[in-house]
C-alpha cells in the first residue's frame, strides 16, 4: 500500500521531534538511528527513506531553526536598521532559533557545513548555507554593496559566521552575552572591510604583480 504525501511529511514531522527529544537527552554523540527508529515505532531501513543519515537529520533540524531564525528577523527588522545592524539582527536572530540546539550544534556543523569545504555532502547542510548566504548576499545589495557580493566577500563572512557559532556553542557567559559581543565586533569588522573597499585595494595590489 502506498503511503500518502500527508501521512509522509508527518512521520518526518515525527523523526525529526523524536531525534530532538533523544539527542537533548542522551547527547547527540550517545544516540543512534537505531534508538530514534525504535522510539519512533519504525524499522530502521524505513527512517533511512527520510534521512539517510544520522547527521544529516540533526543537519535538517538545524536547518529548519535557522529557516525560523531569518523569518524572525524579517518580522523584527523594521527597514531602517544600518549595515552592521542589519546583519546584527541576521545573526542574532538566527541564534535565538538555534538555541534548543545548542549543546550539540558543534559536531552537527562540523559535519554538515565545514569551513574546510564550499560544500557540504549533507544536502541540508549546503541548503543551509545557502539560504543564509541569499540572506547575506540581500542585505549587502539593500545597502547599496552588490559589486562587494564577490566570493573573497563571501568566504570572509562565512569564516566569520562559522566562528561565531562556534564560539556560541561553548560559551558559558550569563545569556551568551560574550556571544553577542563577538556578533558585534564581527559584523563591523566584516562590513567596515566592504564599506572601507579593502578587498578592492588588495585586488588593484595583486593585479598590479
Amino acid at each position: 500500500m502506498r503511503i500518502t504525501k500527508e501521512a509522509k511529511e508527518q512521520n518526518r514531522i515525527k523523526i525529526l521531534a523524536v531525534a530532538e527529544s533523544l539527542f537533548s537527552q542522551k547527547g547527540y554523540e550517545h544516540t543512534t538511528t537505531r534508538d530514534i527508529s525504535m522510539a519512533c515505532g519504525m524499522a530502521k531501513g524505513t527512517l533511512f527513506n527520510y534521512f539517510k543519515s544520522k547527521e544529516t537529520l540533526a543537519m535538517t533540524m538545524v536547518a529548519d531553526a535557522m529557516d525560523t531564525g531569518r523569518e524572525l528577523y524579517e518580522r523584527r527588522k523594521s527597514g531602517e536598521e544600518t549595515f552592521v545592524e542589519d546583519l546584527f539582527l541576521l545573526v542574532a536572530s538566527e541564534l535565538r532559533a538555534l538555541k534548543p540546539y545548542r549543546n550539540y550544534i558543534g559536531p552537527v556543523l562540523e559535519s554538515g557545513m565545514s569551513v574546510f569545504s564550499k560544500t557540504s555532502p549533507c544536502e541540508a547542510g549546503n541548503k543551509a548555507r545557502n539560504a543564509h548566504l541569499n540572506a547575506v548576499a540581500d542585505i549587502l545589495s539593500a545597502h547599496g554593496y552588490e559589486s562587494s557580493n564577490s566570493s573573497i566577500v563571501i568566504t570572509l563572512y562565512w569564516s566569520l559566521y562559522l566562528g561565531i557559532l562556534a564560539h556560541w556553542s561553548n560559551d558559558s557567559s550569563e545569556n551568551q552575552a560574550e556571544t553577542l559581543t563577538l556578533v558585534d565586533f564581527s559584523m563591523h569588522m566584516f562590513t567596515n572591510t566592504v564599506a572601507g573597499n579593502i578587498l578592492s585595494e588588495h585586488e588593484s595590489i595583486c593585479n598590479e604583480k
